[in-house]
């Protein structure tokens, strides 16, 4: 896999790939879910102001440098990508649901009551009146999620939260790394809970 030196750039003295090159080679040969991850992150504005990649900045990067196998790989994960997703959980997420043959949520839901805005939910499902959210320690551990409070502070603020939610008449379910480690544990919690299936197509019906 030869590289063109426009794709090679030095970062603080050892030389590197750059963003798009990085991008497209994990998706290459990592995993689907990996592949979307990366590409929900680099879609997005990061908070040091790096500009996001474009699609077509990603789609540009691959022929001629990777194998057919390799490309479909990469434009599959590039085609479900959506910079939308909040955190390398939530793609993780995201990417085995579909894997798993269940209906991909909407994401970030704006959910309100009468007293104003309730949450933005990691994922939902309308149609079940349904909401997903993944939990990643993260929230109860770093300052900038924190926000000056405990982390016994910030749990509760949590669980009012989600108490506002189900409030709206909607269910609320929640997972961690601990299910998304094991494919099939996290397939029986999402049928469990009643997370639709993907339709099948018309000509397997």
């Amino acid at each position: 896999m030869d590289l063109d030196s426009a794709q090679i750039e030095e970062r603080h003295g050892p030389l590197v790939t750059d963003r798009v090159r990085t991008a497209l080679d994990l998706a290459a040969f990592e995993s689907f879910e990996q592949g979307v991850t990366v590409f929900d992150h680099v879609l997005r504005p990061q908070p040091d102001n790096l500009a996001p990649l474009s699609r077509e900045e990603l789609d540009a990067g691959i022929d001629g440098n990777y194998t057919g196998a390799a490309a479909r790989r990469i434009r599959t994960a590039l085609k479900f990508a959506d910079p939308a997703s909040g955190s390398p959980g939530e793609s993780v997420s995201r990417a085995l649901m579909h894997r798993l043959g269940f209906q991909v949520p909407l994401l970030q839901v704006e959910i309100r009551d009468a007293r104003g805005l309730v949450a933005f939910t990691d994922f939902d499902w309308p149609d079940e009146q349904l909401c997903g959210e993944f939990d990643g320690l993260v929230k109860y551990r770093k300052a900038e999620y924190l926000q000056g409070r405990t982390p016994a502070e910030a749990l509760t603020d949590e669980k009012r939260r989600e108490d506002r939610i189900r409030a709206t008449g909607r269910r609320v379910i929640r997972w961690t790394w601990s299910e998304l480690s094991n494919p099939r544990t996290f397939a029986a919690f999402l049928a469990a809970a009643g997370v639709p299936r993907q339709p099948l197509p018309s000509c397997l019906r």
